[in-house]
């Protein structure tokens, strides 16, 4: 073979190597549990036991499609919570060996996916009461079993086996055989302490599952690598019930997601959010968008809020908000009043009936048309007010008995009547305390609710 054929089959070899790194980057960086096995921090020695667990493990395939479902609505987030601890990744599959990623309530009491004793929850601040329930919650209980298993990487010299092993058996009983094995002059790591059967099989289990992503990374069903859940807070207490009217879903779907509500309602000091699928998230950000809105001043901007946020949940653009409100930089202020369009065209009625009831003064019930009083502000004109209520400034003359040389005074009343579908009766025990948290909440075209 001359010396060019030979050149020419290196030169190959070395771009089918970096195209196969190419599309294994690719195909991480588009799949969680691909993520996971790239990023290996843990020790992974040989070991009969890790073996065994993992014959176990390819034995059980026709559950793998179950876990990455029930992975799906928390692995984004605990992936990205481990990665700003600067945490091993592989520890988002503890949960798989704790609960296989149910929200479950074990014999001993230890409840959640991260099956937190509640001993270990209330030192970590994770509320359990008479109407909540915080192991279920996956912020709480994903910030308190990593905040312990940190702590317990501390205490045991960051040393990951005997933090994960204390994690299932307790601090106590590997602080006792690590003294033991230390009395009898042997060895104090893990794979050589006198310990539980439990305690014996769970690490090996949860490098069985790190081993088995890196040996086979398409046994678990992918999980896009980005967020298909979002935390909403609602910032004051409501009802399941309501929110689940609101967004026009059963509650018992909404609690699929939210069962740390144990009275399907907030408890009276919080917490008061909830976890969503992404589109839902958004409707019930729209929601509570116009709920803020007070009477006289208007929206008030709030921490995280910009130009981009509210355009796109008001279904207008960064420039109208800034024309409307006479914006001449697009950086906003907390605190700073905002007047914000209504919208016919995405949003639901509900929600647009938020925008515009701040100013009802009077209201018929079972008709289709609101007669609505505003009061003229110094800075207004027609086409700011037809503007905010979604109607034209020739329907604002017409109302109003103006012509096209007329001129509004702060001060004027003006009328508009706005169309507005026949509201629907509700169950009395069904607009409970969320009804009376946001102003002027008024629930219409509902959907039935599937108790």
């Amino acid at each position: 073979m001359s010396r060019q054929c030979v050149l020419n089959l290196y030169y190959m070899m070395f771009f089918v190597i970096i195209g196969i790194t190419s599309v294994n980057a690719a195909a991480s960086k588009n799949n969680l549990w691909l993520t996971i096995s790239n990023n290996q921090q843990l020790p992974n020695p040989k070991h009969p036991l890790i073996d065994e667990k993992l014959r176990w493990y390819l034995q059980q395939s026709f559950y793998a499609n179950d876990i990455s479902l029930r992975a799906k609505p928390y692995l984004y987030y605990i992936v990205d919570e481990l990665r700003k601890r600067n945490m091993p990744l592989e520890l988002a599959l503890l949960p798989i060996v704790e609960s296989q990623y149910r929200m479950t309530v074990s014999h001993r009491g230890a409840a959640g996916i991260w099956q937190l004793m509640p001993v270990i929850a209330e030192y970590y601040n994770v509320p359990i009461n008479e109407h909540y329930d915080g192991r279920y919650d996956l912020k709480l209980s994903t910030q308190a079993a990593l905040s312990y298993l940190q702590d317990l990487y501390a205490k045991f010299g960051n040393d990951w086996l005997l933090a994960i092993a204390a994690y299932n058996a307790g601090e106590g009983k590997i602080k006792s055989a690590i003294a033991n094995n230390k009395r009898s002059k042997k060895p104090a790591n893990f794979w050589h302490l006198t310990l539980p059967k439990e305690t014996r099989e769970y690490v090996p289990k949860l490098l069985a599952l790190d081993k088995l992503l890196k040996t086979k990374p398409g046994f678990f069903t992918a999980i896009e690598n980005k967020p298909v859940t979002r935390m909403i807070d609602i910032e004051r207490p409501f009802s399941i019930l309501v929110i689940a009217e609101l967004l026009k879903i059963p509650n018992t779907e909404l609690l699929k997601l939210n069962n740390a509500y144990i009275a399907d309602k907030s408890a009276p000091q919080g917490p008061y959010h909830l976890l969503l699928p992404n589109e839902l998230a958004t409707t019930l950000e729209q929601i509570l968008l116009f709920s803020q809105i007070e009477v006289e001043k208007g929206y008030r901007v709030k921490k995280g809020d910009s130009l981009y946020r509210l355009a796109k949940l008001t279904n207008t653009s960064i420039a109208k908000l800034k024309s409307l409100n006479r914006l001449t930089s697009d950086k906003l202020l907390l605190g700073q009043e905002l007047i914000l369009p209504a919208s016919s065209k995405t949003m639901p009625n509900l929600v647009r009936e938020y925008a515009i009831s701040r100013y009802i003064k009077r209201v018929k019930p079972e008709v289709e048309i609101l007669e609505v009083n505003y009061v003229v502000k110094p800075s207004d004109s027609l086409w700011h007010i037809a503007t905010l209520f979604d109607v034209t400034v020739k329907q604002l003359r017409k109302w109003n008995q103006l012509n096209s040389t007329s001129i509004i005074k702060p001060g004027q009343t003006l009328s508009i009547k706005i169309t507005q579908t026949k509201k629907i009766p509700i169950d009395k025990d069904v607009t409970t305390d969320i009804a009376q948290q946001i102003p002027f909440l008024g629930v219409t075209n509902t959907a039935p609710l599937n108790n």
